[in-house]
């Protein structure tokens, strides 16, 4: 079953010259459309990584997908049912963590939750501290914690309130190398546990074929999907394999080699 269906997405933007800040008189100056006709699904308990160059609509089909913008064309769906604006259903990780500095790790964490009786929120709480390895750490605050474990903590804020999908946009770019790789291994075993269809927006095409079940290739602007590319599952055991080589080859195929010229 799909978690998430787009069919034939198109998104612009339009620009305003400094005429409408100066005057108040709101004068287009340009559109820009930076969706083309995306249509792709994404397979409940998946997990889905898109690439492609800065600026080709990565982050703002997340941004659909999760309800927090509208397509100008298209449709999209969850679960058979049109997108209308967020929802309790779908979560989301950023690139920085967004904890609230006056908030402790468990507060952070709970914060979603405020609709939930106490007891069952200090159970789902501490349920999902331990599950991503900050169970010591509840009253600890962000300023406290590493930038690896912040990133926890905004996994297990969105993980906390059973989201069917979970969006994650580029949430290790600002990690150290080996703190990434543990994250990696981190988003695997949990996605493994808890069966959530996770969709990642990374510009690593190692993480990509590390993480995904496949790889969605998008082009510049405006970004169109060029490939979907499964991923075996031997990729995902051998970083130095065969497999993962001719994974990573093939995707980087798309912006040094021939196929980045069509």
């Amino acid at each position: 079953m799909e978690a998430v269906t787009l069919r034939h997405v198109d998104k612009s933007y339009t620009t305003y010259g400094t005429e409408a800040v100066l005057t108040g008189r709101v004068r287009p100056s340009r559109t820009r459309q930076v969706l083309r006709d995306v249509s792709v699904s994404f397979p409940a308990g998946s997990l889905t990584a898109i690439v492609g160059r800065s600026g080709c609509g990565k982050s703002t089909l997340l941004r659909i997908l999760c309800g927090l913008e509208t397509a100008d064309d298209g449709t999209v769906e969850r679960r058979g049912a049109p997108v209308t604006g967020p929802g309790a259903d779908c979560g989301m990780v950023f690139q920085d963590h967004r904890l609230l500095s006056w908030l402790t790790v468990a507060d952070n964490v709970a914060f979603g939750l405020r609709q939930v009786p106490r007891a069952q929120k200090r159970a789902l709480v501490a349920e999902y501290l331990n599950l991503v390895g900050l169970a010591d750490y509840a009253k600890s605050y962000p300023a406290q914690l590493s930038g690896g474990m912040a990133q926890r903590a905004a996994i297990a804020r969105s993980l906390v309130t059973k989201p069917e999908i979970l969006l994650l946009d580029e949430p290790f770019a600002a990690l150290d190398a080996l703190t990434r790789i543990q994250m990696q291994q981190e988003v695997r075993r949990l996605q493994a546990t808890s069966g959530i269809t996770m969709v990642l927006v990374t510009h690593d095409i190692d993480e990509a074929v590390y993480l995904g079940d496949r790889i969605v290739v998008m082009s510049a602007r405006p970004g169109r999907i060029t490939e979907i590319l499964p991923v075996p599952a031997e990729a995902h055991a051998n970083r130095s394999g065969a497999a993962f080589a001719a994974c990573k080859e093939r995707v980087l195929a798309h912006f040094f080699g021939a196929e980045a010229d069509r």
